[in-house]
Formats: C-alpha cells, sequence, structure tokens
C-alpha cells in the first residue's frame, strides 16, 4: 500500500475518533488531506475495490474492520514516534507531530513494538491522544469541541486536531493539551473567547476553534 493510500485511511479514522460524523463525507476526507474532490473520489473508489473502504454514495465513507485494523496500526506508530520526540529529543509538540506523520509509514510492527517497550508503552501521545494499542478497536474519545461547551464552563485540553502552523500559533496563545480553558464567549459565526490559566483571553476564529477538543463535562 503507498504513502497516500495510508493517508486516506489514518484520516478516516482520525475523522472517527470522536465518535461523530460516520460515515465520512468525501466533501470532508478532500479538506482535510487538501485535494480536490474528485481526486478523493477516485482514491474511495480504489480503496474500496481492495477492500479497505466501504463507499455510500451520498453519506460518505467509513473504514472495512481491515481497514481500521491498518489505520489504528499507523496512528500507533505516528503516537509512539510523537512520544519519542518529544521525551527523548526534546522537540516541540507541533513539530513532532507532524514528523511523526511522516515517519509513521516507515516503522515495521516488530519495531514499533520495541519503541513502545523503551518508551514505558505509553497511553498518551504529547498531542493529547490516544495511542491505539494492538489488537484492540479504539474507543471514540471522550471529547468534544471547544465550542461546544457552555459559557463560563472551564474544562481541560484533551487534543489539538490541526496542521503545524496553527498548533504553532495556538501554542503560543497558550492553547495546548492538557491546560485548562474557560469558554467565556461565542459569536453568532462561531468565533469564540477562550480565557486560559493565566487568566489571558484568546479570541479563535471558527477554523481554529474547531482543532482544539476538551473534555466532556461530567
Amino acid at each position: 500500500m503507498s504513502e497516500s493510500e495510508e493517508m486516506y485511511l489514518v484520516t478516516i479514522a482520525r475523522l472517527n475518533e470522536s465518535g461523530d460524523n460516520l460515515p465520512v463525507p468525501v466533501s470532508q476526507l478532500a479538506a482535510e488531506l487538501n485535494v480536490l474532490p474528485v481526486s478523493a473520489n477516485q482514491m474511495i473508489r480504489k480503496l474500496e475495490e481492495t477492500g479497505w473502504v466501504c463507499y455510500t454514495p451520498y453519506k460518505g465513507v467509513s473504514l472495512t474492520e481491515e481497514g481500521a485494523a491498518l489505520a489504528l496500526q499507523i496512528l500507533r506508530h505516528r503516537r509512539l514516534w510523537e512520544v519519542f520526540l518529544v521525551e527523548k529529543l526534546k522537540i516541540p509538540v507541533a513539530e513532532a507531530a507532524e514528523l511523526a506523520c511522516r515517519l509513521e509509514h516507515f516503522l515495521p510492527v516488530d519495531a514499533a513494538e520495541r519503541l513502545a517497550i523503551y518508551l514505558g508503552n505509553p497511553g498518551i501521545s504529547p498531542s493529547g491522544s490516544p495511542i491505539p494499542q494492538p489488537g484492540k478497536h479504539q474507543p471514540p474519545h471522550p471529547d468534544m469541541p471547544v465550542a461546544a461547551l457552555e459559557l463560563d464552563q472551564p474544562s481541560r485540553i484533551t487534543r489539538i486536531e490541526s496542521d503545524l502552523a496553527s498548533r504553532t500559533f495556538l501554542a503560543a496563545e497558550g492553547i495546548l493539551p492538557n491546560q485548562t480553558v474557560l469558554l467565556e464567549a461565542i459569536s453568532s459565526t462561531g468565533a469564540i473567547l477562550l480565557k486560559t490559566e493565566d487568566g489571558s483571553c484568546v479570541h479563535l476564529s471558527p477554523a481554529l476553534a474547531k482543532f482544539v477538543w476538551v473534555e466532556r463535562p461530567r
């Protein structure tokens, strides 16, 4: 399987982690991968023919059992690399996540398990995402988008699902995994105002707010 094909499977799995939006619309998948919808459709047809995905017209695409197993394996490799790069090489979280996305395709399974043992079998990546375990189905994330919080409701950031540039900007504003934020205001357009742990206020556009996920209130 090519690296491009693997990226489709991993992106579908990552979009499914929240437990929402199943199956994934092809337009959303194309946007996530920064490709044209026609290109995404062509790849989906190819992956369906080889048994990795199921496509439902007008609804979207979902992973088969085999596709999900492979996608979670690759995600496991990505997030183990993140831990290694951050904890051992002291690379910043946002930069490590971007680099791990490239390294995930070149790590054999046996080497990945040796890496996991070396790292102490971590369960969470530095960006706050769960590390899939071998042979186990990955449960949905127990979190939600920050914009879904009620006003004046504090919550802990669980993950930042964005590209390197956006993660770098958010980190500079104090928006990082494991930090507590308070939703102070939300506009009719979806822009939000957050208060961080140090009392600073951060304005996020709808495009940035969708990348920030927080714990669901108990």
